[in-house]
């Protein structure tokens, strides 16, 4: 799960200049961090040009500093040795295509990209595979790059400089402007599908995001889905009305960035809420055939501004203890279950929490009803089972924290609670969003007087 905080080298923010060339307005410091101070220049040679709805970018033999060696010239060694690949990444090494699906938009740290990408650039560069960007916003767009051509060029040193001109003029595209959000609202999956269209077998997928849709098949602002299982939400895709929504992904590599991590004024997410976020994910990239992994670096960055308007996605609320009546645990917050299971899914908040209301009980001497309930897939028996077993770890807690077994009663009522969310659709799915409401514990107390 993303946590710990790394710091990384950043590309230089590019600009098109007056005279039509492409020329940076950052550099590196000396400590290798990324500084907004203007740098070196980008040669004219290498230009950008939005050309039929995407970018083409021309390379020819020049000389240039190097924006990511900090003190190394295009003609001393090539880009791919600044950053290798981690150990244990699912990305290939090789020359692979590669296509980067990027979230620049609302509600989400301005843009961290990994470290080793310039080697990931510079190897498809040189063995001419293909490099697709792709913006996700609520209507994503493909922006092709045109393929490096390494022939002609009669020196090998003549080569390398415009692989390294070619790789400096990619990278600087990554952050400028045509990657910027448009409409409002994300569509993580859509940018998803068309990155599988644009990838072949072999290829390099590298998305980064919070992950949190608000718009198409996935809408994370509605009540239920960030704490939906990853089980629900890939069936849910799959016996979509709209036929099979996974991407096809079969034989690629994927990474996933930034996800679970969200910028004002979207609130920040818990690490289970980030780790669900995560698993969503991992689960529907999975289930489209690819290999997966995640860059475990948090983004805490704030938002890039002026960017289009994307939904805040609520996040679950605190239990709010009644003295009498009915207090609902929900699966959503912090007394939560691990999916199909009645082991908490952060034992640690569902202690704090019931050590909260055990201590609101644990000196009256009334009746308490613990009911479990749960989402309406699977046999009635297993439910019952499953609606039982979790209520009885929320008493096991509260029996540790003082209050006396005796009073506590046991309910299994699986998927039959009164006032329940009808959580089947009209062709038989499961819905993830409602079935995650209705999975509870609810503690009974004698009625208000």
């Amino acid at each position: 799960m993303p946590g710990n905080n790394r710091s990384r080298r950043r590309p230089a923010r590019g600009r098109y200049s007056s005279g039509g060339g492409y020329s940076s307005r950052g550099r590196y410091s000396s400590g290798g961090r990324y500084s907004s101070r203007p740098g070196p220049a980008i040669g004219r040679g290498v230009l950008a040009a939005l050309i039929g709805g995407g970018i083409v970018v021309v390379a020819a033999a020049v000389t240039l500093a190097l924006l990511f060696i900090p003190g190394h010239s295009s003609a001393s060694r090539p880009v791919a040795t600044a950053t290798a690949l981690p150990s244990g990444t699912c990305l290939s090494a090789a020359g692979a295509p590669l296509t980067l699906v990027v979230g620049e938009r609302s509600n989400v740290g301005r843009v961290q990209y990994p470290s080793y990408l310039d080697n990931l650039v510079t190897t498809a560069a040189e063995d001419g595979k293909p490099i697709t960007l792709i913006r996700i916003d609520g209507t994503p767009k493909v922006l092709p790059l045109q393929q490096f051509n390494g022939s002609g060029y009669g020196t090998e040193a003549a080569r390398q400089a415009a692989v390294n001109s070619y790789v400096n003029g990619v990278l600087g595209i990554l952050n400028g402007p045509d990657l910027q959000a448009v409409t409002p609202q994300a569509d993580v999956l859509d940018a998803l599908t068309l990155a599988a269209a644009q990838a072949p077998a072999g290829g390099n997928i590298i998305v980064i995001d919070s992950g949190l849709q608000t718009t198409g098949a996935l809408l994370y602002q509605d009540q239920g889905m960030l704490m939906s299982p990853a089980s629900d939400v890939v069936q849910f895709l799959r016996q979509n009305s709209q036929g099979n929504l996974i991407p096809d992904l079969q034989g690629r590599h994927v990474l996933l960035s930034g996800f679970g991590y969200a910028a004002a004024p979207q609130a920040s997410l818990d690490q289970p809420e980030q780790q669900n976020v995560v698993d969503q994910w991992k689960a529907i990239v999975t289930a489209g055939g690819a290999s997966v992994c995640v860059d475990p670096s948090a983004n805490t960055l704030d938002e890039l501004p002026g960017l289009p308007g994307v939904a805040k996605v609520p996040l679950p609320p605190p239990v709010v203890f009644n003295a009498c009546g009915t207090t609902v645990l929900s699966d959503q917050g912090s007394v939560g279950f691990n999916d199909n299971e009645s082991t908490f899914r952060s034992p640690s908040l569902a202690e704090a929490t019931l050590l909260q209301l055990a201590q609101q009980l644990k000196n009256g001497a009334g009746p308490i009803k613990l009911i479990g309930s749960t989402s309406s897939e699977g046999s009635k028996a297993r439910n019952n089972a499953l609606s039982g077993d979790r209520a009885r770890a929320v008493a096991k807690v509260l029996e540790k924290d003082g209050v006396s077994a005796s009073r506590i009663t046991i309910v299994p009522d699986g998927p039959n609670y009164p006032g329940r969310v009808p959580d089947i659709g009209p062709n038989g799915q499961l819905i993830p969003t409602a079935a995650e409401q209705d999975r509870e514990v609810i503690v009974q107390l004698p009625q208000c007087t």
